[in-house]
């Protein structure tokens, strides 16, 4: 009896292992067609970079005195000249006054050989001082720009101190922008003045702007022991737009670029180093496939040998562990 038990409980288990033989499928998995396309391989920022302006000023008065005007907002564009603020300066107008029209009679006087050349440098003299203390009262814009901070109001009292905590009003030019950023010690050689490079601001749009690399500065900083890093500069093809001084950049500097070679899509190339290889295809079977690569980017690589044009390949996944002589599925079949 336990016999015959035995021998119905071994044919029901073989059974199932036939019945989940059968039901077992091939994993579907995605294929890609190695085909020519153009290459790019790049070198990225370690870090988001930094729009910057060429010129940034920080202004003061040259005086002390209590703020009679403020004539300028936030984030307002002023021109070269503009008086953007002034302290109470009634007095130092008047000396101004007087002082002009005793230079005024005496460039008369000396045109008709009335006065001594010495007094004429005396009246130019005293003119100039009265003017150089006027204009310390006052802040005029530098150069065009964009008012980019205000610590000031009517009625504050200005004073002149070695150290300025912050300054009263910052100005910064309105000229094209420039990205400054940090990349790997290990790229810096990669890297040349003139490198084509795209530049993403996010602060502006999400489509980047180009851009090329103008200064490649040759020192490693070792601020952090295990990130060494070197600085690039990079000139912007800002297509008409003002860019916001301080936005976040990620950049991409294009290093080497290759016309019509074989490439495939990097994530379907596995292992490292020299040691590289593919899933190629083959009928219903894939075969573990060493490859040769040239140009490695960040979405497609170029493939010098190991696979031919038209060849398909399985991209990774997590649905399947993929290995050789495993019977696939392509998706969508």
């Amino acid at each position: 009896m336990k016999l015959f038990s035995s021998s119905i409980a071994f044919a029901i288990l073989l059974g199932l292992g036939i019945a989940v033989s059968a039901c077992r499928k091939p994993p579907v998995v995605e294929v890609v067609t190695a085909k020519r396309s153009r290459i790019e391989a790049s070198v990225s920022g370690v870090t988001s970079g930094t729009v910057r302006a060429e010129k940034v000023a920080e202004l003061a008065f040259g005086t002390v005195g209590r703020v009679r005007e403020l004539n300028v907002e936030l984030g307002e564009q002023v021109k070269v000249g503009e008086i953007l603020a002034q302290v109470e300066n009634e007095d130092l107008l008047s000396r101004l006054s007087v002082a002009r029209e005793e230079l005024d009679r005496s460039k008369r006087l000396s045109r008709d050989n009335a006065m001594s050349r010495s007094n004429l440098i005396q009246a130019q003299g005293a003119y100039d001082a009265a003017l150089t203390a006027y204009e310390k009262s006052l802040i005029r814009a530098p150069y065009n720009g964009v008012i980019a901070e205000v610590n000031l109001e009517v009625g504050q009292l200005s004073q002149i101190t070695a150290v300025i905590p912050l300054a009263p009003l910052r100005i910064i030019d309105v000229e094209p922008r420039y990205v400054r950023v940090e990349i790997d010690e290990v790229d810096l050689p990669k890297v040349q003045v003139g490198m084509q490079a795209r530049v993403k601001i996010l602060a502006v749009r999400r489509k980047p702007f180009a851009a090329k690399v103008r200064k490649v500065v040759p020192f490693v900083s070792s601020v952090r022991e295990q990130d060494r890093t070197s600085e690039l500069e990079l000139s912007i093809e800002s297509e008409g737009v003002l860019l916001p001084a301080g936005a976040s950049a990620d950049v991409e500097v294009i290093t080497e670029t290759k016309e019509e070679v074989l490439a495939l899509p990097s994530k379907s190339i596995l292992g490292r180093g020299d040691e590289r290889y593919v899933f190629r295809v083959d009928g219903d079977l894939i075969r573990k496939t060493p490859v040769k690569v040239g140009i490695f980017g960040y979405t497609i690589s170029e493939v010098v040998s190991g696979v031919h044009e038209g060849d398909g390949v399985v991209m990774p996944s997590d649905k399947a562990e993929l290995k050789d002589g495993l019977s696939v599925r392509r998706a969508g079949s």
